[in-house]
């Protein structure tokens, strides 16, 4: 792998590599980018290999390596305190105090050194609709800039796929430098463009906006009634709704007349004219800005106008919010790869059927060498695949027998794992259902009994513990040793159709949506379980699917295809054996 990335970056060229779990992924794009000696940007997608990568993998090779080279990580302005915001910000009580007494000590201004999160973060922290770079009266001493203005000097920066999207987005004006790029955890890239060039209108931006006016003196009290009125007294939803119905459009239609945007635009540049500070010219500027990007945000999902934009709303149980995302990614990527000389784009899992067809479909690559490198563990003595095949199919009407019966065999398999088993549902029905019905003799706690990392720890501080949580929760999970040992999947990790973007990129697909989206998608999910379970040389599990389709399907071999080469039983006698067995030995 490393030999192919030297070469790739040599030549000036794309490569596209999947490396199996244990192969040292890491190393092998990293050390050809120490060696090539040119600027080199690593994006990923979870914060654990952004920390893993800076605070232990290049710290290991600045040390080993004779070739000297500097290194750092690039996060965005929302996670370092802003002195312009910060000093607009009116608080008050002892969280404001607390965090008073940190900005006064503070040296990097960083969200990180905080050893608790303000509640009103989002009021005082950067943003880059509201930054106006060298015009701003703090610029010399932002803490966001003079980390920034380090950076330009370090030969490898570590960023993440957000900020990548974003860079996009600003015409390549977010990084120092633009070298070559290597991309660790592509199979999100997709999405993450989908989100980033998308937009949202929320009763929190309205809210902020109308407190900024206030603080202009643009009268604006009676604004907040009508932004209460749209967002949290009407009707709201509990999953997304796709497209926006007509009612919704007009009411954001009324809103938008009370708003009075344009007028507002007016009065700013007559209060610019009039100020008699920098800082007030500043503020009243980047107001305007704001106001702008607002008005241009209701109209456009007034109009909902724009072919590659999927248009829906969500709500929780406060408010209901309104949102767009960019359905197709393959023209914005191939815009953003255009900025870089070399690319590589790597990751355990990016190949379905023993190839890279669907995401170079996905995002529209077409001249990137290929290279699969397997992963170093033998599946076949350290792992075992267990297919039902006689639950019935789930779905179709046979949703409470597969619950019901699904359920007795999930108890079967943790006993023979005795415990230690993550167990995963693509739907909080089922989840609530086992974790009501559920009898074992091992300790369970169940997705939202409390905090992500909280239930992490948990699940490993406590011997032979079960955790039951929806499919999406394994996504950077990081779970090594004896404390796992069992990955249930209740069904085929298919994307929900209630998810707007899915279900547009499904249209589109016509007729050839099941082989050309959902069910590669769905095989990507599933090899993600065999990754999360066999993290070295000396560890064993069993990956469990309840989903009888993958044995009786058309399609089933397809995606036993595209997994490692397993030893496969329809047995849980031959599970509770395969562990017995690693005991013995």
């Amino acid at each position: 792998m490393a030999g192919a990335v030297l070469e790739c970056l040599g030549k000036k060229k794309g490569l596209l590599v999947e490396a199996g779990t244990g192969v040292g992924k890491s190393f092998a794009y990293l050390i050809p980018a120490v060696l090539s000696g040119e600027k080199t940007l690593v994006s990923t997608s979870s914060l654990a290999l952004q920390d893993q990568l800076v605070n232990k993998d290049l710290v290991f090779l600045k040390k080993t390596l004779p070739q000297k080279f500097s290194f750092g990580m690039l996060k965005g302005r929302n996670n370092y305190i802003c002195q312009k915001r910060e000093g607009e910000y009116e608080g008050s009580g002892k969280s404001y105090e607390r965090f008073q007494k940190w900005l006064s000590k503070t040296k990097t201004g960083a969200k990180d050194d905080l050893t608790f999160v303000p509640k009103f973060w989002s009021e005082v922290c950067g943003d880059a609709r509201d930054c106006t770079g060298k015009l701003c009266p703090y610029f010399s001493e932002c803490f966001y800039y003079r980390h920034y203005r380090k950076l330009h000097k370090v030969d490898i920066l570590v960023v993440n796929h957000y900020l990548l999207a974003y860079d996009l987005l600003s015409d390549f004006n977010v990084f120092p430098f633009h070298g070559n790029l290597i991309i660790d955890e592509a199979s999100d890239m997709e999405d993450v463009i989908s989100t980033v060039l998308g937009s949202s209108l929320s009763h929190s931006r309205v809210v902020w906006l109308l407190y900024r006016l206030g603080g202009l003196k643009i009268i604006v009290d009676h604004l907040f009634a009508e932004a209460e009125s749209f967002f949290k007294k009407a009707d709201i939803p509990s999953r997304p709704v796709f497209p926006i119905p007509y009612p919704v459009i007009e009411q954001l239609r009324k809103l938008r007349k009370k708003l009075a945007l344009a007028k507002t635009v007016t009065t700013l540049e007559k209060q610019k004219k009039k100020a008699l500070d920098d800082e007030q010219k500043d503020r009243i500027k980047t107001t305007k800005n704001y106001v702008k990007s607002l008005a241009e945000d209701i109209d456009d999902f007034i109009g909902q106008g724009d072919a590659d934009r999927v248009y829906y709303m969500t709500g929780n149980v406060k408010e209901r919010e309104l949102t767009s995302s960019l359905v197709e990614s393959k023209g914005a990527f191939g815009h953003l790869i255009e900025g870089y000389g070399s690319v590589v784009m790597t990751s355990a899992t990016l190949t379905t059927e023993g190839g890279f067809a669907f995401l170079k479909k996905r995002l529209g690559i077409d001249d990137f060498a290929e290279k699969i490198v397997g992963s170093p563990f033998d599946y076949r003595k350290q792992a075992l695949f267990y297919v039902d095949r006689n639950l019935p199919a789930p779905g179709k009407g046979n949703e409470e027998t597969f619950n019901e019966e699904s359920l007795d065999v999930i108890e079967g398999l943790i006993t023979a794992s005795r415990g230690r088993a993550l167990v995963l549902f693509t739907s909080y029905r089922q989840l609530h259902y086992v974790a009501e019905y559920i009898n074992i003799p091992y300790p369970f706690k169940s997705q939202g009994d409390m905090p992500h990392a909280k239930l992490i720890r948990w699940f490993k501080d406590t011997s032979n513990s079960v955790l039951l949580a929806t499919a999406t929760f394994w996504q950077g999970v990081d779970i090594k040793g004896d404390d796992l040992s069992l990955v249930i999947i209740s069904r085929l990790p298919f994307s929900s159709p209630g998810d707007p973007v899915y279900q547009e990129r499904c249209n589109r697909l016509g007729s050839r949506w099941f082989y050309e989206l959902a069910l590669p998608s769905a095989i990507l999910s599933l090899r993600q379980g065999f990754g999360r379970l066999i993290r070295g040389r000396e560890e064993y599990g069993v990956v469990a699917i309840l989903d009888s389709r993958v044995a009786k399907s058309s399609y089933g071999k397809a995606i036993i295809a595209s997994l490692p080469e397993v030893a496969i039983t329809h047995s849980v006698k031959e599970v509770k054996k395969f562990f017995d067995s690693v005991s013995k030995g």
